[in-house]
């Protein structure tokens, strides 16, 4: 701090003193002054490390809290004021007792019922990141306060861009920070309902889909305006001055004690009604984080593998229908997971053959090193490199073997020791095991990871992220305004005739977003090959790009699909997503999931023109393959069997000895049918 910034704090601490002695107890202002004064006497033992400024600050904290009405909403800010102060006091001298006392103080000030939820949502983040640090056992219920926090904080009636706004602001990377921790204390279980829950409030309630205001509103509208009513009023309440406006009279102290009660009031009425609302059929978790029974309930086909990463560490959880099991990553951390996604985007780009550029060696070099610490099975990674024999690093620099020493790694240190813990073989019709992958993770091909220098062993089908009528539509655009030409998609219409019976199968080719919207409400399974556009700040405008413009996905959301099953998007990087929201997941793939499609077959990356009739070819051959039981009047595609009819198509393509980023990037994504009030 300069001379002069510090003279201005001692001079601000002098008249906050002053201040306090014209204004004895029990003037009405006198908590607001005391807080200030501690707040200056907090700030100015940061810059100059004056121990007895800091027992001050603590002091002054203590007596502002004592002078707060009780119920006031400010309760929630100034006990977290108080709480880093001591957290300090603990930083300086490394008494447990300042710690402990740290820890109570937020969690007073997180259970404030009275203040706003954005006020209690902040100061249990505040509470988490300490907890962590210091390794405290209350790290866990920190985490806990946090996300259950989010859905209120998404319910305050704001525009859909300030609702992601809000939810999206400091708490990327939460819920896999909060599992994370579960993990560490063994509570697998919890670690999978805060990741749902994190991941389940950003889409359902940012994103105004069926979300469980919604769903309540057409249930129970009272009920529902009730709430929102008491959320905003609580919100408005914290923000007020209480100061303002008001005489130097006792009937200001009656005024804030009414205030307090009103408060008060309004917080036993949400409780009531928050009672009466999960008394609802289907809402019993209204609010909450999903039951790990209702979570099961998508494990019931084959289980499903959770794949977290945070700043600690990363870890596999597989959720089947009998609980949840834990399988550790010790060898692969946040930081090569991300240093991974840099060199497989870069092997992605390079279309002319192109070597890696001196830049990236640095990071790749540190993965090369460790890989044989990790299996013998890894030696075999350096075949392809045995033609660079005298140079001084063995990095591969040529996309294919980008590919396979990413691919490698991936395999040996994630899914490999998975397929152990599920005891899976090798088998010619391999399983259904669906991946559901957090944060950086979403950016990385796990779904192809393997040894690509031995025979490769399959042990399981494609990655798959979790109608009275039949019915399939193929939207074709060869030609799109202002995009480049996809000559190939008319082949692809001709394999997807061949497979589909016409009596089912509605053609628009060149056709026009109202056309194509036309359809919607009839049909079962969608494909898609266009050009597609990516809107990671605003998903719902993520778009298809037909002849006359684009097809929103916040157009296809408001369609009523009853029949909706299956979209296949044969389009450019229709599941990427945004990598300064690595956990939110945002594409075009996992929209159209939100959309109310219960599977959607998508690209990583931009694939070639020509493999899109390849692809379709095979798939939709598997999907509509006819048993000996199947007549043709009776016949409908088994939709559930989508990731499998992928795995065969992607699995002809790889045969034809294509390059990596051409097969690699073909996904398919599931999503998993959620209660009304959940």
């Amino acid at each position: 701090m300069q001379l002069g910034q510090h003279e201005d704090l001692d001079n601000a601490i002098s008249f906050h003193q002053e201040s306090i002695e014209l204004r004895p107890a029990p003037h009405p202002e006198r908590f607001v002054l005391l807080n200030n004064l501690a707040i200056g006497l907090h700030r100015r033992f940061r810059h100059s490390n004056q121990c007895e400024d800091l027992d001050k600050a603590i002091y002054a904290f203590y007596q502002s809290l004592n002078e707060l009405v009780s119920g006031h909403p400010w309760t929630c800010r100034f006990q977290a004021n108080a709480a880093e102060a001591l957290m300090d006091a603990y930083s300086h001298t490394h008494e447990s007792g300042y710690l402990d006392k740290a820890m109570t103080t937020f969690r007073v000030a997180v259970t404030c019922e009275a203040a706003s939820a954005s006020d209690r949502f902040r100061t249990a983040k505040s509470w988490a990141r300490h907890a962590q640090e210091s390794s405290h056992e209350s790290a866990l219920d920190a985490y806990y306060a946090a996300i259950e926090l989010l859905p209120r904080l998404a319910m305050l009636g704001l525009d859909l861009q300030s609702r992601q706004q809000a939810l999206t602001d400091g708490s990327d990377g939460l819920a896999r920070d909060a599992a994370a921790c579960a993990i560490r204390s063994g509570q697998y279980e919890k670690a999978v309902k805060l990741l749902e829950a994190g991941h389940g409030v950003f889409w359902s309630q940012a994103l105004q889909l069926q979300t469980p205001m919604t769903v309540l509103g057409e249930m129970a509208p009272e009920l529902k305006q009730r709430l929102s009513h008491i959320s905003l009023e609580l919100e408005q309440g914290s923000r007020q001055d209480v100061s303002r406006n008001l005489s130097d009279t006792p009937q200001r102290v009656v005024l804030m004690e009414k205030e307090a009660a009103h408060f008060n009031r309004l917080n036993d009425q949400w409780l009531e009604t928050l009672e009466d609302v999960q008394q609802l059929d289907g809402f019993q978790d209204f609010l909450h984080p999903s039951r790990l029974s209702t979570l099961q309930e998508a494990a019931t086909d084959g289980p499903i593998v959770i794949l977290n990463t945070s700043q600690t560490g990363c870890a596999a959880l597989i959720l089947t229908s009998v609980g949840v099991q834990h399988v550790p990553l010790p060898r692969l951390g946040f930081t090569e997971v991300t240093i991974l996604i840099k060199v497989i985007r870069y092997a992605t780009a390079q279309h002319d053959g192109a070597s890696l550029p001196e830049s990236n060696h640095s990071g790749l070099d540190g993965l090369v090193e460790q890989m044989p610490l990790l299996s013998d099975t890894l030696h075999l990674l350096r075949r392809p490199l045995e033609r660079h024999i005298g140079r001084a690093s063995d990095t591969p620099t040529q996309p294919d073997d980008i590919f396979r020493y990413v691919l490698g790694g991936l395999w040996v240190w994630v899914v490999e020791p998975v397929i152990r813990s599920l005891n899976l073989e090798k088998s010619d019709v391999p399983p259904r095991l669906r991946w559901s992958l957090t944060g950086p993770f979403a950016f990385l091909p796990v779904h192809a990871a393997g040894i690509f220098l031995i025979e490769h062993m399959e042990y399981i089908s494609n990655i798959s992220l979790p109608t009275n009528q039949f019915s399939m539509l193929a939207v074709i655009q060869p030609d799109t305004p202002g995009q480049s030409p996809l000559p190939y998609t008319l082949d692809e219409l001709r394999k997807i005739e061949a497979h589909v019976p016409n009596k089912d199968l509605v053609k628009l080719v060149h056709r026009s977003v109202e056309q194509v919207i036309s359809h919607l409400p009839t049909i079962s399974v969608t494909h898609f090959a266009c050009h597609g556009e990516q809107n990671p700040k605003n998903p719902l405008e993520c778009a298809l790009l037909l002849q006359d413009g684009q097809l929103k996905v916040s157009q296809i959301m408001q369609q009523p699909m009853p029949n909706a099953s299956l979209a296949f998007l044969s389009a450019c990087e229709t599941a990427m997503g945004d990598e300064n929201l690595p956990n939110k997941v945002i594409h075009l793939g996992a929209t159209l999931l939100f959309a109310g499609f219960r599977g959607v077959v998508a690209t990583m990356w931009s694939i070639a023109d020509s493999d899109g009739p390849k692809i379709a070819d095979t798939f939709y051959e598997n999907l509509f393959k006819k048993t000996t039981s199947t007549t043709t009047d009776s016949f409908r595609p088994d939709t559930t069997q989508a990731a499998r009819a992928l795995h065969l198509a992607v699995a002809k393509l790889r045969s034809e000895n294509v390059s990596f980023a051409r097969w690699v990037p073909f996904i398919h994504l599931g999503g998993v049918t959620r209660g009304r009030g959940q």
